[in-house]
């Protein structure tokens, strides 16, 4: 059975600093440290494989590692090919991050080393929402998320992957020529190319088109196209949830405060991102009752006939209760 690490990687992500660290690359031609494994596809022109494992420690894990990662051609079949990073969540690579107390200066710096790449992979998996693995993913160059590669336990060979590689060949094609479209044309045949890839994107992963994402404002001050709402909105969604990742919670309610009083942006729009400022300050304690209160009584007033309204004022009401007790 896959293995649960969803816990185990946002544990870690608490403990350890994000820091740099030398190229590293692995006898089967991966790179250890996502950062790496980023320069590198943008100095070969390649995209990104992220493969995220728990090593020897799940049964699956392990058959994938050993029969594809391992395997003698995956080197030359498909690291060559693309700029491919391996994620090893396992008890020993988190074994390497802890010295005793009486090692070494060197044995400290190595597992100092270690602990700062797992945090950044850490970070990055939790990034992907991976929950199971083996997970292994495609993202572009520019890190634009492509697809997840999935397969049955009959495929987990170095054949068996190619070949599912092969069935996401098309949708990986049409992805890159997205990707090469928002950088020609003019500033509108730009905007409506960012709108294609960004509809095409998984919405889980949009954040990561958050440069793009940000630029449709810059692209078209007078909003000819009619974008520029739709797109001050999802920056600021995508800011917040980077925040998020950051463990910054002050700067991802900021970024749904900073845009209600848009009105380039829809009401109920501003309305959504005044509650979900609300609910995040209230669920990460960042404010008093009294201020989430606050935030949904303007929610209100933004768009007080939407759907929403309703649910808003339950919510209100039952923290008025709880503030009377």
């Amino acid at each position: 059975m896959k293995k649960n690490i969803f816990v185990f990687i946002s544990i870690i992500a608490v403990f350890f600093i994000i820091s740099c660290s030398n190229t590293s690359v692995d006898s089967n031609g991966c790179y250890i440290d996502i950062d790496d494994a980023v320069k590198a596809a943008n100095k070969n022109n390649q995209d990104i494989m992220i493969i995220v494992s728990l090593g020897t420690d799940g049964e699956d894990s392990s058959d994938f590692i050993n029969n594809v990662v391992c395997s003698s051609e995956f080197k030359s079949d498909i690291a060559s090919k693309y700029s491919v990073v391996c994620m090893d969540f396992s008890q020993k690579a988190y074994d390497a991050t802890t010295v005793a107390e009486d090692a070494d200066d060197s044995a400290k710096k190595a597992a100092e080393k270690n602990a700062m790449i797992m945090q950044k992979n850490a970070k990055y998996a939790t990034m992907l929402n991976v929950t199971e693995t083996p997970a292994i993913f495609l993202l572009s160059k520019e890190q634009y998320f492509i697809t997840g590669l999935y397969y049955d336990e009959e495929k987990r060979t170095l054949d068996g992957f190619k070949s599912v590689l092969a069935d996401h060949s098309a949708l990986i094609d049409d992805m890159h020529k997205m990707i090469y479209q928002t950088k020609i044309g003019n500033s509108e045949e730009k905007i409506h190319s960012i709108d294609a890839l960004y509809e095409a994107t998984n919405p889980s992963y949009r954040f990561f088109l958050y440069d793009l994402i940000a630029s449709v404002p810059k692209l078209d001050p007078s909003n000819k196209t009619g974008l520029v709402g739709k797109y001050l909105y999802d920056a600021a969604v995508a800011k917040s949830d980077k925040a998020i990742f950051d463990g910054d919670v002050k700067n991802a309610v900021q970024a749904y405060l900073d845009i209600i009083d848009l009105e380039s942006i829809p009401a109920e729009s501003r309305q959504e991102a005044l509650y979900t400022a609300a609910f995040m300050c209230s669920r990460s304690g960042l404010e008093e009752k009294s201020v989430v209160i606050n935030y949904l009584e303007k929610a209100i007033e933004l768009a007080p006939e939407s759907e929403a309204v309703p649910a808003i004022q339950r919510v209100i009401t039952a923290l008025n209760t709880q503030t009377q007790e």
